[in-house]
């Protein structure tokens, strides 16, 4: 692209650029009229494309209605391009172009920023700023654009409450963004102000009530002055205020504040109508007239429900309620009221201390709409807040109950932890209790068995040991006389088993005076069994530790003599039956359990038929007995001409619970 294609020839070009571009410095060379200079910076022109802006530097500025020849290169600016380090050549004069109408929402889009608009409104409001300039609101149907004019005001002029056309430069306030936050107009002097509809006049202002306000005119909502009598329900900041006109309120902001106001004074306002979020105010007011109150006015007792229909916006109401929660918020506070289902805020310049969440309380305020939604025709409150005047507003009618939501969760809380606390003793007196019943059970049957053991033992000793004795005398006798070989082994023969019955009946009477509970250990006991057995009576008969086997553990006592005795009785039967060689003891633990074994190398027997049980043999159902007083399991592995193996199985698990 050449250099020449470069340059802009028009103001369109020249604020059509983006901000990386106009920084570049594009060449610009453009002629357009001066619309409005503000020296010793800026001049403002205009030509049949659009506007924008060239930097004077130490020039004298051109005239509005000059038109200028300009060359330069582009800037940014604050919101829109222009032209910097540019120089100017007036042409000739051509006077100002003609205005473009626009409408508050051309102003805020900013299609015709820096550029000569023309609005049309009432004029609001008048006030100086500085020495020399003056702040001119216009309203522009719901929308107010402060028009800004290098002049001071006139005193003859009065151009409050008229209907005017406004020609001037379209600026606005720019934020760090680059950003048009609010649109206003400058002019030059008063003769860009063309009355359109003078201003009726003081005593021509119209006097309206409350239920009148910005209601249907055949010809619109003009926005002009209108007149409001009441009575001051509230006053916040001095500047705004409610009045009740007969039975409605209504939200008044003043221009200026006025110290002697108070509520119940009886007030006259001049100010304009202008629609908040619900219902109608009168802004931009003035006092006109004010004659003290001698009571304060009574405020309207009405239920949450009511205050939802809206007719109460902004009438002072009271409401009764319970205080359900509090905060801070900015200089002042807010109340959580409650009543059925519904629920209000109550918005207080200060927050009382000391007031108790669930208290019943009675609130005056101001009513305010909030927020609001649509039904067909009809707009309804969606949300609605009471403006408190100040604290002596809040009543407590009845103190909360004892029985807060705090106070009963930790109540509940205290209870539940004293279930569980209750529930976990009466778990551990259960279980100590079942310890105890154990413990007193096999005691009580550790006593019996004492007992009973001691009573055989002395029915052995007094009885059968004596018979035996007296047996064995008689035999020694018939021995001792002599006579036939073959009587003589017989006799001396049962004189042996009668001595052998004599050990074994001593022996049994000993185990049964046996008290002192020392024989404990199981291996000790079975290794005394094997030793006490007589050589060469008999098979071979040992004990055997089995393989990688850590000990036994300890048990209760009669564990130890109920295994004892099924050790022998299995001893006694492969000694009886068994025709066997050698007798092997194995006592050992494995996975949670105690395993005893008896292992002959006998012929054998028939497990199925011959462990239930033979008229006259007791053997195997005495073991079966003993196994289910101990909780164990027995089984006996045999068959015809292969040995026997008793295997008798104790659960550790229970043998601890009877030892503890």
């Amino acid at each position: 692209m050449s250099a020449q294609a470069q340059v802009l020839h028009s103001a369109l070009e020249v604020r059509s650029l983006s901000f990386e571009a106009a920084e570049a410095g594009r060449p610009v060379d453009v002629t357009g009229v001066v619309i409005f200079a503000d020296p010793p910076s800026t001049v403002f022109i205009q030509d049949e494309t659009a506007g924008t802006f060239f930097r004077l530097g130490n020039a004298r500025p051109p005239k509005p209605g000059d038109e200028v020849h300009v060359t330069g290169i582009s800037h940014t600016g604050l919101y829109l391009p222009g032209i910097e380090d540019s120089t100017f050549q007036v042409l000739r004069h051509v006077g100002l172009p003609e205005a473009i109408p626009a409408t508050f929402d051309d102003l805020m889009s900013g299609r015709y920023h820096y550029q000569r608009v023309a609005i049309e409104g009432v004029v609001r409001t008048l006030s100086l700023e500085g020495e020399s300039t003056t702040i001119a609101r216009v309203s522009l149907g719901s929308r107010v654009v402060e028009v800004k004019v290098e002049q001071p005001l006139p005193e003859a002029l009065d151009l409050v409450d008229s209907r005017v056309r406004v020609a001037g430069l379209a600026a606005g306030h720019i934020n760090a963004r680059r950003q048009l936050v609010a649109p206003y107009l400058r002019c030059r002097d008063w003769n860009e102000f063309t009355i359109l509809t003078p201003c009726p006049g003081e005593e021509n202002i119209p006097s309206v009530s409350s239920a009148q306000l910005m209601n249907f005119d055949v010809e619109g909502q003009g926005g002009h002055l209108v007149r409001l009598s009441g009575t001051v329900l509230a006053v916040f900041s001095r500047d705004e205020l409610f009045l009740r006109d007969e039975n409605a309120g209504i939200g008044v902001k003043l221009l200026q504040p006025d110290p002697n106001v108070r509520v119940g004074d009886r007030l006259e306002v001049v100010g304009f109508p202008e629609m908040e979020r619900f219902s109608a105010f009168v802004v931009d007011a003035a006092i006109t007239a004010i004659e003290p109150g001698e009571t304060e006015p009574e405020p309207v007792e009405v239920a949450f429900a009511d205050l939802m229909e809206g007719t109460e916006d902004g009438n002072l109401v009271s409401v009764v309620g319970v205080l359900t929660d509090k905060y801070r918020s900015g200089a002042g506070g807010v109340l959580v009221l409650q009543e059925g289902k519904g629920t209000l805020q109550a918005r207080t310049p200060e927050l009382p201390e000391g007031l108790p969440a669930g208290a019943q309380v009675r609130v005056t305020g101001i009513c305010q709409v909030e927020t609001t939604r649509g039904q067909e025709y009809r707009s309804q409150p969606e949300s609605v807040s009471l403006r408190l005047r100040t604290a002596a507003d809040i009543q407590v009618l009845r103190a909360p109950s004892w029985w807060t939501a705090e106070r009963l969760a930790f109540v509940l809380a205290a209870a539940l932890v004293a279930i569980l606390l209750a529930g976990l003793w009466i778990a551990l007196l259960r279980r100590q209790v079942s310890r105890q019943t154990v413990a007193l059970r096999h005691r009580i049957e550790h006593e019996a068995t004492l007992e009973e053991r001691q009573r055989i033992a002395r029915e052995f000793h007094d009885t059968l040991e004596q018979e035996l004795a007296g047996l064995s005398l008689r035999l020694d006798a018939a021995v001792a006389k002599g006579g036939e070989d073959k009587l003589m082994g017989l006799l001396s023969g049962s004189r042996s088993l009668v001595g052998r019955i004599q050990t074994e009946t001593r022996n049994l009477v000993s185990d049964l005076r046996d008290t002192t509970g020392e024989n404990t250990n199981l291996e000790a006991a079975l290794k005394d069994l094997a030793a006490g057995h007589p050589e060469g009576l008999g098979p071979e008969i040992r004990y055997e530790t089995p393989p990688g086997d850590n000990g036994l553990p300890r048990l209760a006592p009669r564990t130890v003599h109920h295994l004892k005795m099924i050790a022998r009785e299995s001893i006694a039967n492969a000694l009886k039956h068994a025709q066997a060689n050698h007798v092997t003891l194995r006592a050992g633990s494995e996975n949670g359990a105690l395993i005893l074994t008896i292992t002959d190398d006998g012929q054998g027997f028939d497990v199925a038929n011959d462990t239930r049980g033979k008229s006259g043999h007791f053997g195997c159902m005495g073991i079966r007995e003993r196994c289910l007083k101990l909780g164990a399991s027995v089984e006996w592995h045999s068959e015809p001409g292969k040995g026997t193996t008793v295997e008798v199985r104790l659960s550790l698990k229970e043998e601890n619970k009877a030892i503890g």
